[in-house]
This record gives structure tokens, C-alpha cells and sequence, in this order.
């Protein structure tokens, strides 16, 4: 009896624990198929279906499962649960792209030398719950490679959708050069890890994370070197210093509520700067210091000729630091630049702002700081402090006149 009562637990244990590994043999069995694809002649879209694999727990290798010579892309679908291997391998199998969908619960297996296709697309995953240090990398930059084939095109666009993410770890998205396209839509991350993802995108290329969850952002979480970045839509627990940061043309930030903003949170070099219609529940002094004007390309101009745009309107802050809501306003003050701060709430006291209005000599750059601070006090730039029943913005002496140009420096 006790011979059987161990039987039976040891084969409820393999059965519960059973691995599927997925092959292909051909096309049309086995839940793969085949399609002529429109993109390129004489190449196929292969598609694997779960369905006849409920319960059961799906492992594929993308580069060793017997992928037909004539493979342009793969979908990969509708499973439960699916253990993914990106480990290179000695095939030459010239996927252009592969997209995994419609999955319960996904283990990106850490690879020993990682390969991706020259783009990956991973839509309406219910949970990832770690993205291992180097899932996403570029193999002709790895210099140990015994073994892997190395295409002619590498990884280059990346597109994650309705997904939902435990931890980023470190160096996931590795040092990715010559990248096209980055986006995230309605993705929710618990933890950005350090130096998670650093990008550094070709000649109009750009990144966009829209309409997220994002929960921790460690320092240099998030590194961009590119044409352009949209942040937009988005709720966030918490960006420590650098978390966001990088040289680029075009940088938005807008409609997005962001409960903690630590100091230097934002670091970025812009020639176009846009921060508007955002919640800011806690924001910390200096958390916009390191935002400067800067170039992506040489412009083959002398720099003091360009124009630089800082716009920061329709904003609410509940809470700010003294020197929370200033930029490298002096970097700015140096160049040609338009510095627009209009139409703001500030949850203050005016205590806190009386300093504002200070007549006297308070040392080096004093006087940028002034003018910063006399345009945002200026009434006809509608900036307002929603502490009653005292009005800290818009209000100065009837026989004081401003001394401001709107926001034009």
C-alpha cells in the first residue's frame, strides 16, 4: 500500500510538471501553419497555435525548433503558459520578425548567448515576471559567439502591447545601437531595474510609452539617445534621479500622473522640450535641474545661433519643493531659446514662495533666476497657487510694474 501511495504521488508530480517542447515537422500539423507571405516572395508566415495544448506547459527554442528555410515571421499564440529560449544556434533561419500573443504566463528562459530577429513583438500578455539581464540584444556586438549564426540584420524594433511585467532586470535591453522603433502601450511594470534599457536609435527613429502602469524607476533606468520621446498617458509611482535620461530632439512629456518625482528624476539634453497637462502629487527640489538644452546631430551651426524650445504648461503640482519646478533655466538663458511656463496649479503656501518677489542680491545667477521667477509670478501667464485663501501667484503691488517678456528669454 505505501509502494502504491508513492507511485501515485511520483507520477501526479511528472504529470503536473510535464513539458511540452514545441518542434516543427511541417506545415499544417501539429498546430503550425503556413501562409505565402506579402511581404517578401517565396517566403512563408508560420504560425503555432496552443490550443490542443491546454494544461500544459509550452517551451520553444526560436532558434532551434526546425524552422523552414523559406520562414519571413512567426506568431506564436494563444498559449498558457510558454517558457521561451532566445539562445542562439548554427541555423540559418532568416526570421524578419516574431510575435508572441495572447499568452497567460511568460518565462523568458535568461540565454546563454542571446539572438533576436530583427523585430519582436509581444502583445496581450498577462504576465512576464522577470525580463532577464540581456533578453534583448544585438548578436553582432557580442564578441564571444562560438556557434551563432550572425544575420545581416539585427534586432532593430521592439513593440510591447497590453502587457504586464514584474521586473525589469539590469542590461535587459542591452546597449541596443541603429534601433528604428521602440513602444510600449498599456504596459504595466512593477520595478524598472538599473540601467535596464539603453537605446540609441538611427536618424528618426524613435521611442514611446503611452498609456502605462510604471511603478519604480531606478537611476538610469530608462536611457535614450534618439530623434524622439514620448511619455505620455502614463501613471507613476516613483522616478528616482536619472531614471529618465538621455540626449534627444524632441522630448514630451504629457498627460501623465506621476506620484513621486525625485531630484534630477528628468536628466535630459533637448532641442524641443514638452512638459504638459501633467499631475505631480510630490515633487522634490531640483527635480527638473538637469533638463538642458542640447543637440542630438551636429548641426554644422554655430550652437549660439539655434533655437531651443522649454514649454511646461497646464500642470498640477500638489506638493513642491523649494526649487522643484525650475530647469537649467541659466543653460537656457545662454542660448536662443523660448521658455514658456503658463497656465500651472501649485498646491503652496506662501510662505514658501514669498521668496519670489525678494528685492535683494542673493549671489551668482541671481538675476536669471529673477526673471524665471517674475515670469512665472506674471498674471497674464496664469500661473495660480490653489492655497486660499492666500493667492500666491498673480498678485504684486498695484504700483509695481513686470518686468517680464511673457516667457521669451
Amino acid at each position: 500500500m505505501y509502494l502504491i501511495r508513492v507511485l501515485f504521488i511520483y507520477f501526479s508530480i511528472q504529470s503536473s510538471s510535464a513539458v511540452v517542447r514545441v518542434v516543427f515537422e511541417k506545415c499544417d500539423f501539429k498546430g503550425f501553419s503556413c501562409v505565402v507571405s506579402p511581404e517578401a516572395a517565396g517566403r512563408h508566415d508560420v504560425t503555432f497555435q496552443c490550443n490542443n495544448l491546454t494544461g500544459q506547459d509550452v517551451q520553444f527554442y526560436l532558434w532551434a525548433f526546425a524552422a523552414p528555410g523559406t520562414i519571413q515571421s512567426l506568431t506564436f499564440q494563444n498559449c498558457e503558459k510558454l517558457q521561451l529560449q532566445l539562445t542562439c544556434s548554427g541555423d540559418n533561419r532568416p526570421i524578419q520578425w516574431a510575435k508572441f500573443r495572447n499568452i497567460g504566463y511568460l518565462e523568458i528562459m535568461t540565454p546563454n548567448i542571446g539572438h533576436n530577429p530583427p523585430k519582436m513583438i509581444f502583445e496581450n500578455i498577462s504576465r512576464i515576471e522577470t525580463l532577464p539581464r540581456e533578453t534583448f540584444i544585438q548578436i553582432k556586438k557580442t564578441f564571444y559567439k562560438p556557434g551563432c549564426f550572425v544575420p545581416v540584420t539585427d534586432l532593430n524594433e521592439i513593440e510591447f502591447r497590453n502587457v504586464t511585467i514584474g521586473t525589469i532586470e539590469p542590461e535587459a535591453f542591452k546597449s541596443l545601437t541603429d534601433m528604428k522603433n521602440f513602444q510600449w502601450k498599456n504596459v504595466t511594470v512593477a520595478r524598472v531595474n538599473y540601467a535596464a534599457l539603453k537605446m540609441q536609435f538611427v536618424e528618426g527613429g524613435k521611442a514611446s510609452i503611452t498609456d502605462s502602469n510604471l511603478g519604480v524607476l531606478e537611476p538610469l533606468a530608462l536611457q535614450i539617445v534618439g530623434d524622439g520621446l514620448s511619455i505620455k498617458n502614463n501613471k507613476i509611482q516613483d522616478l528616482t534621479p536619472y531614471s529618465i535620461n538621455g540626449t534627444i530632439y524632441d522630448f514630451e512629456f504629457s498627460n501623465n500622473t506621476i506620484d513621486n518625482l525625485q531630484s534630477s528624476a528628468i536628466a535630459v539634453l533637448s532641442q524641443n522640450t514638452y512638459i504638459n497637462n501633467n499631475h505631480f502629487r510630490d515633487v522634490e527640489s531640483g527635480a527638473f535641474k538637469k533638463i538642458s538644452p542640447g543637440l542630438l546631430h551636429d548641426s554644422q551651426r554655430n550652437f549660439g545661433t539655434l533655437y531651443f524650445v522649454y514649454d511646461f504648461n497646464n500642470n498640477l503640482f500638489e506638493h513642491v519643493e523649494d526649487k522643484g519646478i525650475r530647469p537649467d533655466i541659466e543653460a537656457y538663458k545662454n542660448v536662443a531659446s523660448l521658455v514658456n511656463f503658463t497656465d500651472n496649479t501649485l498646491q503652496c503656501s506662501c510662505e514658501a514662495i514669498s521668496w519670489l518677489g525678494a528685492e535683494v542680491e542673493l549671489g551668482f545667477n541671481f538675476t536669471v533666476l529673477k526673471d524665471f521667477n517674475t515670469m512665472i509670478l506674471d498674471p497674464k501667464n496664469r500661473n495660480t497657487c490653489n492655497f486660499n485663501p492666500c493667492m500666491c501667484f498673480g498678485v504684486r503691488s498695484p504700483n509695481k510694474r513686470s518686468s517680464a517678456t511673457a516667457a521669451v528669454f
